[in-house]
């Protein structure tokens, strides 16, 4: 009897390495426990992970923001939503449980066009924001979120450099920028 091991894309790997890292860099206890979703995400992303490629021979200056959406409530499960975006479109990817296979929606939008989408994407186009600052944008998740809260996902904030570094950052619950400013007691 032999034991066959799965091979995945040196891509996807890529991708898993740097998410490791961000739980081990993580200030959130909770990120110490994705582990078993990292290894399950690592099957899945395969599915999705030609069609980054793709984005980014067609914008080959565009660095690419890949979220992945963990639900709270089920342990060692895939991310049930996955976006890409680049300033210049975004994609979309929700886990279809029947069929447990990813539904692709692809829509032309730019970081203005995400402006409009009643808050959905406030934590994008933070990071996007973030890309060029002084400040490495995932250098303090504290500075997005906390791991205070009673429901929400985990999600893992990843840039797909035009030089295809890859850098990550794990989150349990952002807090938007406007709701932050409010809080702020410095």
């Amino acid at each position: 009897m032999s034991c066959k091991s799965i091979k995945f894309s040196e891509l996807n790997q890529q991708f898993n390495d740097s998410q490791i890292k961000s739980t081990e860099n993580s200030p959130f206890n909770s990120a110490k426990s994705m582990g078993s979703e990292l290894n399950v995400q690592m099957k899945f992303r395969d599915s999705y992970i030609d069609r980054l490629k793709e984005i980014q021979a067609e914008y080959p200056e565009n660095p690419i923001i890949v979220v992945e959406n963990y639900d709270f409530i089920c342990f060692g499960c895939p991310a049930d939503y996955v976006s890409f975006f680049n300033n210049k479109i975004l994609i979309t990817f929700n886990l279809d449980m029947n069929t447990n296979k990813y539904v692709e929606k692809k829509e032309n939008k730019n970081i203005d066009d995400l402006i409009f989408e009643d808050g959905f994407y406030y934590d994008i186009i933070e990071i996007y924001e973030n890309l060029n600052s002084e400040k490495k944008w995932n250098s303090n998740p504290e500075r997005y979120g906390t791991e205070d809260c009673f429901d929400g996902g985990h999600t893992f904030y990843n840039i797909y450099y035009p030089d295809e570094k890859i850098e990550s950052m794990y989150m349990r619950c952002w807090i938007s920028k406007d709701f932050r400013n409010m809080n702020r007691t410095d």
